[in-house]
């Protein structure tokens, strides 16, 4: 089955690049982002790979109302409709881990999908902290945070989804969705039963069978305050993440390596997305218009994160 990822984003050219190679490592053949007014060369590289097929780029500036991610979501299933098998809505913080061994999601697509009555499957969220870092460095996120809350930690319980498109009514919350027909299910393939406190959204048991989610919620403090605080919720304008969320999200409990047995192959296809981008970005019809940004970034691709 062809497996594609959904996602608003804003500003993350710092490890954008990064969470592509990954996810293409995995097995996800496309992108549906809706890039929800960057300035930092996020917008570049996304045109960039657009131009490559990698990844459909939607513009996608903050209604009146403030809250992009709801009307973004909804604009991404619609468009992505017919043009994949299973579309799974993540941030770019959240990292798809197949686990068990394996290192391609799609044996467990197949496996989970190849149910017709299956409409939508809920991975739970690992939460990863800050290891401690208090500065941002080089290196690759799944490489620098290792370190992550005990499973039983109570926001584990969030599940983010995957869904066959078609079947996508509409979005309760970032975590679930209505659907036309067919279950919802875990890792296992067992009926999610939504959490007895916090409803939709949350299961009410945390499954890190099959494949879970890792989030990257914290990283480091500078990275935080400088990146998701400063960028605010997508869900809700008036919500804030500053010292209450990083010391609430930045566990450190146990050491886990699943994703950074994964840095070889994201290195290397971290590399060949650099040069596609690069080699995008020296076309003579790009550099009339190119701005100082799209050269700050090529400097920064040949000097960081290659093999």
């Amino acid at each position: 089955m062809k497996l594609s990822i959904a996602a608003i984003v804003k500003n993350e050219a710092d490890s954008l690049l990064e969470w592509i190679a990954f996810h293409r490592v995995i097995g996800v053949q496309s992108f549906f982002i809706a890039d929800n007014d960057s300035s930092d060369g996020t917008s570049e590289i996304l045109e960039a790979l657009a131009e490559h097929g990698i990844v459909h780029r939607m513009r996608f500036p903050t209604p009146e109302a403030g809250n992009a991610q709801m009307p973004a979501y909804a604009a991404l299933l619609a468009y992505a409709c017919g043009k994949c098998d299973v579309l799974a809505f993540i941030d770019a913080d959240e990292y798809l881990l197949p686990m068990d061994g394996s290192t391609s999601l799609l044996p467990l697509i197949d496996q989970l999908f190849v149910s017709p009555d299956v409409s939508a499957v809920g991975l739970n969220w690992a939460n990863f902290g800050s290891g401690g870092a208090l500065f941002a460095e080089d290196g690759l996120v799944i490489e620098r945070f290792t370190k992550r809350a005990k499973q039983s930690f109570g926001v584990n319980f969030h599940i983010k989804t995957m869904l066959r498109p078609e079947r996508g009514v509409k979005f309760a919350n970032p975590h679930f969705v209505y659907l036309s027909e067919g279950r919802y299910v875990d890792a296992t393939g067992a009926d999610i039963t939504p959490h007895p406190k916090h409803g939709k959204g949350l299961s009410s048991e945390i499954v890190w069978s099959g494949a879970r989610i890792n989030h990257y919620a914290t990283k480091s403090l500078e990275e935080f305050f400088v990146g998701k605080s400063r960028r605010g919720s997508a869900t809700k304008k008036a919500r804030v993440k500053h010292k209450k969320y990083f010391l609430s999200h930045d566990r450190n409990e146990e050491e886990c390596f699943i994703a950074k047995q994964l840095s070889q192959a994201v290195l290397a296809e971290h590399e060949k997305l650099r040069e596609l981008i690069e080699a995008t970005l020296s076309q003579p019809e790009k550099k009339s218009t190119a701005t100082s940004r799209w050269y700050a970034l090529t400097q920064r691709f040949r000097q960081k994160n290659t093999v």
